[in-house]
């Protein structure tokens, strides 16, 4: 227990350093899990299990982002998607195994299997900068629909190739590619008819706790049963959170939407946080130091390979279906944008004891994620504004700039009421002070005003942030009358279900504005 409270206390504080320091959160766990590990403050954690991170970890990371997915940007993007998660892990392996071969001294086979761990990104990472960076809603889409399906494939491909390199397999690339392609299409059919299933039960529920435990229920079994079948659990949790969520949009009342969405929005922030801090306390780097140039080494190849996979599939996108190219300066994204995490290491602390180089394997794996989470995870909102596509709303930070000016001159000018009432300010400097507040707080009105007029979508979005927080406060103040007794629970519990749809309803609302203004962007 005294462990575990101090994990959770060096989680916070590294959240806190995160924002003071403008870090990604995922970089700053890892770093400062990376200090806690060489300063020994923490002794006795325990190292990362890999079956921690596959049932449960990998389940839940990945049935979230797919019940979270907007599955018309999945259905728009999903040519790029498919091809990127086919061909492109195929080239990714092949190339970066290929490198590996020849540059760090490693046989063929266990270079591929390197190169199929190194494959896999971290879907955590991806859609936590993707979620929250202004960048095109379309990259964004095909962006976060590839890490979720990229995984699927690379463990299949993972696991197909280690029971080559164990001998439990002959080495024969038609029955690999055909494995994959079963495995995949396999889990895709389990997530689907388990998801279908918990959908189904759900609707009947009509308990927002139940559904809960529904949701969870199904995010851990479509894995499993997928595993137990040699099937993709990873490709099965992602459709069965597609089928959820989509279930759960029609038929699921507002009130048990927004639970099931707090519900996963905590837990997969739990295990981000653990997963992070758990590489940075697992890695080691006393056993790094020994293989720091094929570690750097690693890092170009896996940079090369991701390359391959991008630009190669890019360009046949281009030739076969020119309406759904994706512009070059989009495509660099991809390769800054592929970060390594958790998945990685667990996929390397789970190699056999018996594979040819494990040592050699598991270090340079650990290598290569922490430069790629640290060095690519600080690059990517460096990158995205090199490239143009980091997004500044100047509207909306010119009228940003006007509130705080008109929250700060309120603030002061109520204030300065207050020091004049008890006697503090003479007669003569609280008139001229009140009335220079007075004209900056006439101004800023005049300015939010006039963009307001002019910027009509802006204004619709402030108007929708300011009905949200109305709502919050309405929901608070029925909150504490439910626990008062000044209302009775049904009365409390019906006013609350109507503040959760009108949310959904504003919800709604701004993603089909944010839609709007990108399809006009895209016309012009």
């Amino acid at each position: 227990m005294p462990l575990v409270i101090g994990l959770m206390v060096a989680a916070i504080v590294l959240a806190i350093a995160a924002k003071r320091a403008n870090m990604p959160y995922n970089v700053a766990l890892v770093v400062g899990g990376l200090l806690i590990s060489v300063g020994n403050l923490l002794p006795g954690v325990p190292p990362l299990n890999p079956e921690v991170v596959f049932l449960v970890c990998l389940p839940a990371l990945l049935f979230e982002g797919g019940i979270m997915a907007d599955l018309n940007g999945i259905r728009a993007n999903a040519l790029p998607i498919l091809i990127l998660s086919t061909l492109g892990m195929v080239l990714a392996i092949g190339a970066t195994g290929t490198a590996l071969h020849f540059l760090v001294d490693l046989a063929i086979w266990p270079a591929l299997l390197l190169g199929a761990l190194l494959s896999v990104t971290d879907t955590v990472s991806i859609l936590y900068a993707f979620r929250r960076a202004p960048v095109p809603p379309r990259l964004s889409g095909i962006m976060q629909g590839e890490s979720l399906f990229n995984d699927g494939t690379a463990l299949v491909a993972y696991a197909a190739i280690a029971s080559v390199v164990a001998g439990a397999a002959a080495p024969s690339l038609p029955m690999l590619a055909a494995r994959v392609l079963l495995a995949s299409a396999g889990g895709a059919v389990v997530g689907l008819a388990v998801g279908m299933l918990g959908g189904f039960v759900i609707r009947h529920t009509e308990d927002p706790l139940a559904e809960i435990m529904v949701t969870t229920a199904v995010a851990l079994a479509s894995f499993v049963v997928a595993e137990q079948l040699h099937l993709s659990g990873a490709i099965s949790a992602v459709v069965a959170g597609l089928a959820v969520g989509v279930g759960m949009r029609k038929n699921v009342s507002p009130q048990s939407q927004v639970a099931i969405h707090s519900f996963w929005e905590y837990a997969t922030f739990g295990v981000n946080t653990f997963l992070f801090l758990a590489v940075g306390l697992t890695t080691k780097p006393e056993t790094l130091r020994g293989y720091v140039p094929e570690t750097l080494i690693a890092v170009a190849c896996v940079l090369a390979g991701r390359a391959v996979a991008i630009y190669g599939p890019f360009l046949l996108l281009r030739f076969i279906r020119p309406a759904e190219a994706v512009p070059p300066r989009w495509q660099h994204v991809f390769i800054v944008g592929n970060i390594k995490g958790a998945l990685s290491i667990g996929l390397a602390l789970g190699l056999p004891a018996a594979t040819p180089g494990r040592e050699k394997l598991v270090a340079i794996a650990f290598g290569v994620t922490l430069v790629s989470l640290v060095g690519q995870g600080l690059m990517l909102t460096r990158a995205l504004k090199w490239l143009g596509l980091f997004r500044q709303d100047e509207v909306a930070l010119a009228m940003s700039e006007q509130r705080g000016r008109l929250i700060a001159s309120r603030a002061a000018h109520q204030e300065l009421a207050v020091l004049h009432e008890q006697g503090l300010v003479p007669r003569a400097a609280y008139d001229h002070l009140r009335s220079e507040y007075q004209v900056n707080i006439a101004r800023a009105e005049r300015e939010l005003r006039r963009l307001n007029e002019h910027h009509l979508t802006q204004g619709a979005r402030d108007l929708i942030a300011m009905r949200r927080r109305l709502i919050d406060a309405e929901r608070t103040a029925l909150q504490g009358a439910r626990r008062s007794g000044l209302i009775p629970e049904a009365t409390a519990e019906h006013m609350l279900a109507q503040l959760d749809e009108r949310t959904l309803n504003l919800e709604k609302v701004l993603h089909g504005e944010e839609q709007t203004v990108e399809h006009g962007r895209k016309a012009s």
